[in-house]
């Protein structure tokens, strides 16, 4: 099975040699939507404009690449290997013109305070 992002937009595939940088060591990484979390799974559902009704069994096949994340969204374990930790929530691209990134907080609403890039 090929592995496409969710995250409206990105055209990100799974392959085994990444041809650009991304968060983490040049490494692109495919992440599961927490579905066994039901208010950090609305938070996900708001930052990628989602339904929150999106059907169950959509959301267990569907990931999100690793470009959509901050990089202190990152835990480091062996070697060069990452982890995403369990507070992390997808950035989002806000349709406004100055085009900032911006991110859903804790309450669900959203942050338009740019976040500084890596």
């Amino acid at each position: 099975m090929v592995l496409t992002c969710a995250y409206p937009g990105c055209r990100n595939l799974f392959k085994s040699v990444r041809l650009r940088a991304s968060t983490h060591a040049g490494k692109l990484t495919f992440h599961r939507f927490p579905t066994f979390e039901p208010d950090r799974l609305h938070l996900w559902l708001l930052a990628l404009q989602m339904a929150i009704d999106t059907p169950m069994r959509l959301l267990k096949v569907w990931r999100v690449c690793s470009e959509h994340f901050s990089p202190d969204d990152f835990k480091a374990i062996s070697g060069n290997q990452v982890l995403l930790k369990s507070s992390a929530v997808p950035m989002f691209v806000s349709q406004q013109a100055e085009r900032k990134t911006t991110r859903v907080n804790s309450c669900g609403k959203i942050d338009f305070s740019p976040i500084p890039n890596v």
